[in-house]
Order: C-alpha cells, then structure tokens, then sequence
C-alpha cells in the first residue's frame, strides 16, 4: 500500500489551554531499516489526560485502527489486521494523527476482536490498564478469584474514563464494589456496570455518607488530584493494611517547582505516618495488558464510548475531558 507523504496531526506549541492544541501538516511517519518490531497503523484515537514531553510535541497515546505496513521481523501481526492498544509514551509523535508507528515490543498492540469497533477500542489502553494497576498490579486484588471473596472496594469517579473500568475489574475478580458518581448516573453505574451500591456525591460529603471504620480493602480514587480529603477520609474507612490507590498524585496547583515538592512530600509522609497503603499510578507497564485484552475478547469488559468528535475538534475534546462531567470516553477520528 502506498502511503501518502504528509498527514493531519494535531501539535502542542506550549503548555496552557486547549488553544495551544494546532492542527498541522507532518511528515507520514515511516519504517526504517531498525524498525524491525514496528508496524503502522491508521487509527481512531482516545487520549486520556496526560502532558506532552515537550512543545511541538504531538498528543495522545491510545489508539485503534488498520495495520497498513510492519516490519520484517513482526511476528502475529499482518497488514490489514485491525488493532488497538497503546503507545509507550508521546515521544513526540503522539497518536493525535492519521498515521502512527508503533512497538509491538515498547507498546500495546493488540488485535481488535470481532463486534468490537475501532471507536470503543480507540478509549481503552490508558485507562483501562491504569484501572488494572491500581487494583491488581499494586496488590489490592488478586488474580485468583477465590482469593477476594468478602473483599470490598470503592471506587470514586466510577463513570469517568479509569473508574468504568476499575468497577467492571474489581467485579470480575469478585469484589463487592461500592461505586461513587453522580446521581444521574447512577443506573449505568450499578445496571451496566454492575456496581453493588451506589453513592451520590452531589448529595452530600462522602465523609457523611461512607461512615463504617475499616470497611474497604480497597479505595480506587478514579478521580485523583485530592487535596487530602479522600486520603483522610480512607484512615477511617480502609481497613489498616488496605490500599489506597489513585489515577493521579495529591494536587498542589498548577505545574511548578513548588508543587513538585509538595506532591513529593505529601506522597512521603503518607507512606509513613498510616497503616494504609498510599499508591497512585506512576506507570502502566504493557507486559499487565494482556489479562485485560483477554477480559474484553471474552466479553467480560464492556466498552463505551459516549462522546465521538473529528480530529478538527481536539480542543471541544479537551475541554469536555477538563470538564470531569462525562461519562466514559472520548474519542477523535481522523
């Protein structure tokens, strides 16, 4: 197949708002002669909230879409095969464009099963495996079922993009799962999802609702950025030794030194002054995917995908992520 010289890609020229997002005309990308473990797709992307490394930089890391040219020494996967997964990290040529080069060594690549379409897969990579880590990898849940019987997690922001997946895990694995959204989504929560109970934080404070000591094994915090709220509210309701897991660190404002620090120690001083566990996501190793690519093969991990947008419209998509108020994911095409 021959592939066109240039493509649409959307560049960031700084850090700011969503009008830094440009959308630009780049180079296609290309295999070279050590690019033997690579292949090309053109996807269907997601991007969950993450920064650029640098400025000029082309956004996001999920994807989905068809393998149009590999590398000689790819093994499993074919032109034509549609596939979704994710990059490593942007690198600078992120996954915000018509074409992308990825890893099937440094990245998730993973065939799309039948019935599954390149717009639910293009919303599943980040999120999903930062699910999988806070709830497995980290220690909270055990892959082994039996293992977790009469456990009980809470996951808060469990419609978002990382809680719809943290609720549906937790379920498969046989957890009790008390879920935290807003009301309006309260039937997609425990309906859909499967949630157990449900609790509306737009009634009143999660400390004046969730008042059992030592109930949770768990607290997934999809929601992350705290100022130390739900951290002091799990000294009460998380069992001592249980695991406090969250997306994203403690917030301390915007991006600076200063913050830096603070986040720092805030993530010090939790790891010595409670009986409870304190982890939030510093990484999403691709070797954890698998369990979960097998969980949606089988049918057990539903995908959704609420909001679809042109690649044109980044900065609408931006905007709606920073908002907090969708349910599940979105998703730009090309």
């Amino acid at each position: 197949m021959s592939l066109p010289p240039t493509m649409r890609a959307i560049t960031i020229s700084g850090y700011g708002s969503p009008d830094v997002l440009t959308e630009s005309t780049l180079p296609t990308p290309t295999l070279s002669n050590s690019d033997t473990s690579r292949l090309q797709s053109a996807p269907r992307r997601h991007g969950c909230r993450r920064l650029a490394p640098d400025p000029n930089a082309v956004l996001g890391i999920d994807y989905a879409g068809t393998v149009v040219e590999v590398g000689s020494a790819v093994k499993g996967i074919k032109v034509g095969d549609r596939v979704y997964g994710k990059t490593a990290g942007i690198k600078g040529f992120g996954t915000y464009a018509e074409y992308v080069k990825v890893s099937t060594v440094a990245d998730v690549v993973v065939k799309r099963p039948e019935g599954v379409s390149a717009q639910q897969a293009a919303g599943v990579g980040v999120c999903a495996l930062t699910a999988y880590v806070g709830l497995v990898t980290y220690g909270g849940l055990s892959l082994k079922v039996e293992e977790n019987k009469g456990k009980e997690v809470l996951v808060n922001g469990a419609s978002g993009g990382v809680g719809l997946f943290a609720v549906q895990i937790a379920k498969i694995l046989g957890a009790k799962v008390v879920a935290v959204a807003s009301g309006k989504n309260k039937d997609f929560v425990t309906k859909t999802l499967g949630a157990d109970e449900f609790v509306d934080y737009t009634v009143k404070p999660l400390k004046d609702q969730l008042t059992t000591n030592n109930q949770f094994d768990v607290f997934y915090d999809a929601v992350g950025m705290d100022e130390g709220k739900n951290w002091d509210l799990a000294q009460t309701i998380l069992k001592p030794g249980g695991l406090f897991a969250a997306s994203a660190p403690a917030s301390h404002g915007p991006v600076s030194v200063g913050a830096l620090v603070g986040m720092v120690g805030t993530i010090a001083w939790r790891a010595i002054s409670s009986s409870r566990k304190y982890k939030f996501i510093t990484s999403l190793p691709v070797d954890q995917f698998p369990n979960v690519a097998k969980w949606i093969e089988e049918g057990k991990v539903k995908l959704f995908t609420t909001v679809e947008l042109p690649l044109s419209d980044v900065k609408k998509a931006h905007e709606l992520s920073a908002s907090g108020r969708t349910v599940g994911k979105i998703v730009l095409i090309p």
